[in-house]
């Protein structure tokens, strides 16, 4: 095992994109909520890479604009970019780069446009580098119909001999069904003398990191492979329609993994959770579900049918129901969401606490059995346990400068249509009366009426 264990991981992400018919850079493109080349270094980031080498060409500024914008700091942090500027392979790309990458021992080369790869695999590849100490380890796979893939011949040891692409083979180098899935481990010492040998190759006089490859086997170095159990993960995407189907490979893949630790998936097909969600045992997950982000579900939960959870935390048993929009928010032990009830981001729902259909939440602390039924907005608030919201009452929290706090002591009973105007506090067990617009505190245990006395008065007749 090599005593430095010091790597930078190499992202390709300066092509065109052609295909796509796009003024964006095809790794710019969403797949999910994340951009291709997003999702992949957020993946490589966990392998815990020195660096992050990302490669950009085609409307570079923008490209580096996203991803420092779009990744967490800590990986931010690492990002180092480096333009090419002769757009002629991935073989150039890294002849271009080499400056920086000679800085570390060892080097993970992947394409920005091909991130359905599992971390856990990432990791067991980089396990597997480190433990056989080649000069090169080639993640690939056998595909049933390997089309244009570079076909990988082995020697009679079972290392890679060479890397044929799929325009160079011959009939019998065309049957091999074990292709490139253009992702490496190099000993960088191996690639920096690789890759300066490079030729240029083709029509368009590109320069082909495969030939790297090559190019280290007839040196007498040693190139091994590291083929995939599941073809997928090497996906790359170079069209619209790629795209999609990417996208349902990987939310069906994610609930196949899903169902396999106990979570019921209702309609696997149907169902939308990012490969980021953690899901608890026996939850029911129904259709028509979006589970975005760095969510966490526990376990026993039901959620669904429809609605989008995204950046949230729901602990055991809670419940929401269909219809529902909750955002960077969390919800207790037995709470229950919804129908159509909202949780904007910072929102804090207790334990068995009930938000209603039309409820929604902004900023706020709902407590232990707190119930807000329907048609209610909740707005930078803090309330205590057992409280009752009626249908229809609003914390004005905004006065148009500032957002006001509402205080909502326990066991307090919110009459229907209640104006809250904040800075304001119900003490515990207060009432306040149905249709009041309260401006001013109320102390535990009154009552709060504001509200104009009713007068009836008798209708004049009208003439015929």
């Amino acid at each position: 095992m090599p005593k430095n264990k010091n790597f930078a991981a190499v992202v390709l992400a300066a092509g065109l994109g052609t295909r796509m018919k796009s003024d964006l850079p095809k790794v710019l493109h969403y797949l999910g909520d994340m951009s291709l080349a997003e999702r992949a270094i957020r993946k490589i980031a966990a392998l815990n890479p020195d660096k992050i080498i990302v490669i950009t060409g085609h409307k570079a500024e923008m490209v580096e604009a996203e991803l420092t914008k779009k990744l967490p700091a800590d990986i931010a942090a690492k990002l180092i970019f480096v333009r090419q500027q002769l757009l002629k392979g991935s073989g150039r790309a890294v002849q271009e780069a080499m400056g920086l990458i000679r800085r570390h021992a060892h080097a993970m080369i992947l394409c920005g446009d091909a991130p359905l790869f599992r971390v856990e695999t990432a990791k067991r590849m980089l396990g597997h580098y480190f433990r056989a100490n080649p000069d090169c380890l080639v993640m690939t796979a056998d595909l049933p119909e390997p089309g244009s893939y570079g076909r990988i011949k082995r020697n009679h040891a079972g290392d890679v001999a060479a890397i044929v692409e799929a325009s160079d083979a011959d009939a019998w180098e065309k049957a091999i069904k074990e292709v490139n899935s253009g992702t490496y481990f190099f000993s960088v010492k191996a690639l920096a003398k690789a890759v300066h040998n490079l030729k240029k190759k083709g029509s368009k006089g590109e320069y082909y990191l495969t030939d790297a490859v090559e190019n280290i086997i007839a040196a007498g170095g040693k190139a091994q492979a590291f083929k995939l159990s599941d073809p997928t993960e090497m996906t790359g995407i170079n069209s619209r329609a790629d795209l999609a189907a990417a996208y349902s490979m990987m939310v069906q893949r994610k609930a196949a993994d899903l169902m396999a630790s106990g979570v019921t998936v209702v309609d696997p097909f149907n169902t939308y959770i990012d490969e980021s969600a953690v899901i608890g045992r026996d939850t029911v997950i129904h259709p028509g579900v979006f589970i975005k982000g760095a969510t966490i579900i526990g376990r026993n939960c039901k959620i669904g049918p429809y609605g989008v959870i995204e950046d949230c935390r729901l602990d055991d048993g809670v419940i929401v129901k269909y219809s529902c929009a909750l955002e960077s928010s969390r919800v207790r032990a037995g709470a229950i969401v919804g129908p159509f009830a909202r949780l904007r981001p910072l929102s804090d729902i207790g334990p068995c606490a009930e938000v209603g259909n039309f409820a929604e939440v902004k900023k706020s602390r709902i407590g232990r059995g707190s119930k807000m039924h329907h048609h209610s907005y909740v707005g930078d608030t803090e309330m205590g346990e057992k409280v009752n919201i009626g249908a229809g009452t609003i914390t004005c929290n905004y006065d148009g400068v500032h957002k006001n706090r509402t205080v909502i002591g326990a066991g307090a009973f919110i009459g229907s249509n209640t104006n809250l105007v904040a800075p304001v506090t119900i003490g515990a067990g207060a009432y306040t009366a149905a249709g009041s617009t309260i401006t001013e505190d109320v102390p535990g245990g009154a009552l709060g009426i504001a509200r104009a006395r009713q007068v009836v008065k008798q209708l004049k007749k009208r003439p015929k």
